[in-house]
C-alpha cells in the first residue's frame, strides 16, 4: 500500500505568492489529465476537481488564483485517500494511454522535432553578455542518425553535446528565439554499454553530485533494505521508493540548503529528478555505479523528464524510471509497477550527468519560478515565469512533426 503524506491540508496551506489564474491551471490539468477529452467535458471535469480541492482547503491567492504545484499535489493526495477519482480516472489513465501509444514493442522509430526557446532578455542591461542555451539530443545506443538544423537565432550558434549555445550581447530587443529542427532515430531504452572504466566508476560512485548526495541516512537505508546481488538490491530500492513515497511536483527553492536526498527522506515525496537522485544515491551507497539522465518524453504530450541508468554487471547500463509510481497509481496496480524497471520507451536524451548537460538557460534566473505547461498543436508549450509577479523568463515549444 502506498503511503500518503501526513497532514496534507496543513502542509499545503502556504500558497498565494506562487499563484496563477484559473485558465493556466485548466491548461495544465487538461494536458495531464484530459488530453483526449473534448473541450466541454474537460472543462467540466477540471472545474469540478478544483471546486472539490477548494472545499478541502486548497489555498488561494489574489482573485482566487491557485498554485499549480499545490493543485497537483492535493489532487494526488485526495486520489490516494479515495476522496476524489480525478487523479486515478484521468491523470493515471491518460499517462497509460500515452505510454501504450509509444510502447517499447514498436522498436526504433524516426522522429522529427521542432524545438524552440524564446528568451525574455528585457531585464538585462544593454551591453550585457549572455550565453543562451537550447537542449539538444545526445547520440548513443538509444539515439542514432542525429541531424540538427538551426532555423532561428543569432548568427553564431555552437552545436554541442546536450545543447545549442549562442553567445550574444543584450541590446534593445526584449526577446530572442533560438529554434531548431531535430531529426533522429530513437531506440527503446534497454540495457547497453561497456563496463565502466576505473575512472568512470569513480565518477558514477561519487558521494556528492548535484542533487545526488550519499548521506549517512542514505547509507543506513541502503543497508536496511538489504539484498544479496546488485540486481536484487536495485529492485528493493525501487520497490521502497514506490511503496513508501509519493511522487508529485516540488518547488525546488523549498528544499533548503541541506542535502536534497535527506529532504526527500524527510518529506517522503519526490519529483522525477529528486526520485532518480535518491535511487542513484542508494545505488552508490551500495557500490553500484549509477547516473542521472535528463531528456524529453516523446509522447503526444512531450515533456522534460529525468530518470536513472544503473550499471548491473550481468546486464549493462539499465534504465530505471520512477514514473512507474504514477502509472501504477502509487504502486497499487501490479501490472504497471515494473513498466520502467530496466527498460524505457523511445526518448530524446539530452543530459548524462555529470559529463553531458545543458546547463542554465543563460538569462538571469530568480530563486523561485513557476512552470506552466499547456498543449499546443503537435506537442506542448511550457512557460517559465517569475514568482510572484509572473513575468516571463523563457518559453519552450516542443512539437513532434514525425514519429
Amino acid at each position: 500500500m502506498s503511503a500518503t503524506l501526513p497532514s496534507w491540508a496543513t502542509a499545503l496551506r502556504n500558497g498565494g505568492h506562487r499563484s496563477v489564474d484559473r485558465a493556466a491551471i485548466r491548461a495544465m490539468l487538461r494536458l495531464g489529465g484530459c488530453l483526449f477529452d473534448g473541450d466541454h467535458e474537460a472543462i467540466a471535469a477540471i472545474d469540478a476537481l478544483l471546486d472539490g480541492l477548494l472545499a478541502s482547503g486548497l489555498p488561494t491567492g489574489v482573485d482566487g488564483r491557485l498554485d499549480p504545484t499545490e493543485v497537483v499535489n492535493l489532487m494526488i493526495a485526495e486520489g490516494l485517500d479515495g476522496r476524489s477519482a480525478f487523479w486515478r480516472d484521468r491523470y493515471v489513465t491518460t499517462g497509460r494511454r500515452l505510454v501504450s501509444d509509444l510502447g517499447r514493442e514498436h522498436g526504433p522509430r524516426r522522429f522529427e522535432i521542432a524545438f524552440a526557446r524564446c528568451f525574455d532578455i528585457s531585464r538585462h542591461v544593454p551591453g550585457t553578455r549572455l550565453r543562451l542555451r537550447l537542449p539538444m539530443p545526445v547520440a548513443d545506443a538509444h539515439l542514432s542518425n542525429l541531424a540538427v538544423t538551426v532555423e532561428q537565432g543569432p548568427a553564431k550558434i555552437a552545436i554541442m553535446p546536450g545543447r545549442l549555445e549562442a553567445k550574444i550581447v543584450a541590446g534593445s530587443a526584449a526577446r530572442l528565439t533560438i529554434a531548431a529542427r531535430i531529426g533522429f532515430t530513437a531506440h527503446p531504452g534497454v540495457p547497453h554499454g561497456d563496463a565502466p572504466s576505473p575512472c568512470e566508476r569513480e565518477t558514477w560512485l561519487a558521494a556528492r553530485e548535484g542533487p545526488i548526495v550519499v548521506t549517512a541516512r542514505v547509507r543506513a537505508l541502503a543497508r536496511a533494505l538489504g539484498g544479496s546481488e546488485p540486481t536484487d538490491r536495485v529492485r528493493r530500492f525501487r520497490d521502497h521508493l514506490i511503496d513508501a513515497f509519493v511522487c508529485g511536483p516540488v518547488h525546488p527553492d523549498r528544499i533548503g540548503p541541506g542535502p536534497a536526498t535527506d529532504w526527500v527522506l524527510d518529506q517522503r515525496r519526490y519529483d522525477c529528478r529528486l526520485g532518480a537522485a535518491l535511487l542513484i544515491a542508494l545505488c552508490r551507497a551500495s557500490g553500484i555505479p549509477a547516473r542521472l539522465i535528463g531528456g524529453y518524453l516523446l509522447w503526444a504530450a512531450p515533456t522534460e523528464h529525468y530518470w536513472a541508468e544503473i550499471w548491473l554487471p550481468d546486464q549493462g547500463w539499465t534504465p530505471h524510471d520512477l514514473l512507474a509510481w504514477d502509472l501504477s497509481a502509487g504502486g497499487r496496480d501490479a501490472d504497471w509497477r515494473d513498466i520502467y524497471a530496466g527498460a524505457v520507451d523511445c526518448r530524446m536524451k539530452t543530459q548524462v550527468f555529470p559529463d553531458i548537460f545543458t546547463g542554465a538557460p543563460g538569462i538571469a534566473m530568480p530563486p523561485a519560478l513557476q512552470r506552466l505547461p499547456r498543449a499546443i498543436d503537435g506537442g506542448t508549450e511550457t512557460r517559465f515565469v517569475t514568482i510572484p509577479d509572473g513575468a516571463p523568463l523563457y518559453t519552450d515549444s516542443f512539437r513532434i512533426l514525425k514519429g
